[in-house]
């Protein structure tokens, strides 16, 4: 049962007012609601748990309470605050921070001219923050891996920030479900790395989340998606692989450094990535070593 504007949802201990419906997927859906009690607006997450909705409902339910589990003591400014997660109506609802803004392929659909490229200053700004925010969900004590970066799943909030969202496919290392169709999604195509997908019985680890990040500054800097991994494993393909000035081709105003580090991210084996956000960050922004002056 999908919700309509004005609507009330009664959670664990708040009821919320639906303003708006934002997103409908093939099973759930994200609102827009208010929650009077805190004086807030909130994200509300639905999964359909109604069998006509098809899918595995325990494992949907399961999804989902991992997903506030693993959410829910997180505290950084670019990723969404959890509030809490409920059932009701037979379907699970989780309560996020709700982000005002666009996301990054919203702006760029926005860009002037028809090639649709964001310029590079704007986009490595974008990008740091994103690594900020990469190397704190690495370094929890289970590192939660994202899975689905991409230019959908990034809001540009009105006060600056660039807020990772939908984390549905998310997984902690150290604890990987491997049964059903739902937990074998494998993101996007065009931003997965090799080792995302189902059949490949490769590993996901904090390098995964490099090379779909990788992929997302490719997209928005030469204004088109970039080549896809699966296209570029295949023997003798000629399909856009990455040589050396293809960006900067599509993108004239791209650096051959920033080139350089973009294709770094994006190398098909994991081993030839960065081996973590820090060390893609230093890439981007090295560390200065300031000298004192004297009085």
């Amino acid at each position: 049962m999908y919700l309509y504007a004005g609507a009330s949802l009664q959670g664990s201990q708040v009821e919320y007012t639906i303003v708006r419906e934002v997103a409908r997927g093939g099973m759930g859906a994200i609102y827009c609601a208010e929650d009077r009690a805190n004086n807030r607006i909130v994200a509300i997450k639905q999964a359909c748990l109604d069998p006509a909705c098809g899918g595995n409902i325990a494992q949907i339910r399961e999804r989902l309470t991992y997903e506030m589990q693993a959410l829910m003591p997180l505290d950084h400014p670019n990723i969404p605050k959890v509030y809490e997660q409920f059932s009701r109506y037979e379907n699970e609802y989780l309560v996020m921070e709700f982000i005002e803004g666009q996301t990054l392929r919203k702006i760029q659909e926005q860009a002037p001219g028809v090639k649709r490229r964001i310029e590079q200053a704007r986009v490595l700004g974008w990008a740091l923050q994103v690594l900020d925010a990469l190397a704190y969900l690495h370094a929890q004590p289970k590192p939660i891996i994202h899975r689905d970066l991409k230019p959908e799943n990034m809001i540009l909030a009105q006060d600056g920030r660039v807020v990772l969202v939908d984390f549905g496919l998310m997984k902690q290392v150290e604890r990987q479900l491997e049964s059903g169709p739902l937990i074998h999604a494998i993101g996007t195509i065009e931003f997965a790395p090799p080792e995302q997908y189902a059949e490949s019985g490769g590993h996901t680890d904090q390098r995964t989340d490099i090379y779909s990040l990788g992929a997302t500054l490719y997209s928005l800097l030469a204004g088109h998606l970039p080549p896809r991994a699966v296209d570029r494993m295949l023997p003798m393909s000629m399909s856009a692989p990455l040589k050396r000035g293809a960006l900067r081709q599509a993108n004239p105003t791209v650096s051959p450094r920033v080139e350089e580090i973009i294709f770094k991210a994006m190398e098909i084996e994991p081993e030839k990535r960065y081996p973590s956000a820090r060390a893609m960050r230093e890439a981007i922004c090295p560390s200065r070593k300031f000298i004192p002056l004297p009085f």
